[in-house]
């Protein structure tokens, strides 16, 4: 899903997008928020947020802990553009997620880059989820390649072939020389091409030869 830009009206203390969704912040919710926005990723000191947020009426932690609970709840819906991170003891900040900035009031989404019309995405290997497909996936790819190098054609030395193989007559005047006997119309293969080669798999070793 692309990303949305989130737009910040201070006159009606309202972030809202193009997507219909509305979060209003009390008078003091915003304040706190503003406050926290002119520094994004700056942790902000306890004191200094009493301070600008009530402006020195009285109001201690406790009541700047109640108010960021009660931020947090409402800008919930948004919580993949940034959240109010907290450091024990000593304050507060915003964090804007990677995939946005803050610009001229509105959290800008990254723009996903195109090269000939086609959309090129930036994909995290360190996400858990794409981590376990990459690792299924090269897996998969290991046991098909270790399939495909077992499986060769090469030529034999018709020389070394001895009485442990099994002649059959499948194609007119050709003998057909193998470990094992097998059908000759079912076996897939056009002895009327055939030459001398072995084909080898992980559990058997059949040779067919042209005499």
């Amino acid at each position: 899903m692309n990303n949305i830009d989130v737009y910040v009206n201070k006159k009606e203390r309202l972030l809202t997008d193009n997507m219909s969704l509305n979060v209003y912040l009390t008078k003091y919710e915003f304040k706190l928020f503003i406050c926290l926005l002119k520094s994004p990723g700056v942790n902000q000191a306890n004191e200094l947020l009493i301070n600008t947020i009530w402006n020195d009426s009285g109001k201690d932690n406790s009541n700047l802990i109640q108010l960021i609970s009660k931020t947090r709840r409402h800008l919930k819906p948004l919580e993949h553009v940034f959240k109010i991170k907290s450091q024990r003891g000593k304050g507060y900040s915003i964090v804007v997620n990677k995939n946005y900035n803050f610009i001229n009031d509105c959290f800008r989404a990254n723009e996903v880059k195109r090269e000939d019309n086609k959309e090129i995405f930036t994909l995290d290997i360190t996400d858990k989820i794409f981590s376990k497909e990459l690792v299924l996936s090269l897996l998969i790819s290991i046991i098909i390649s270790l399939y495909m190098s077992n499986r060769t054609l090469f030529f034999p030395d018709i020389n070394t072939i001895d009485d442990r193989f099994i002649e059959m007559d499948c194609y007119k005047d050709k003998i057909i020389k193998s470990t094992y006997k097998l059908d000759c119309d079912k076996s897939g293969i056009d002895f009327s091409k055939s030459k001398n080669y072995v084909l080898s798999t992980f559990d058997e070793k059949v040779v067919y030869t042209e005499k």
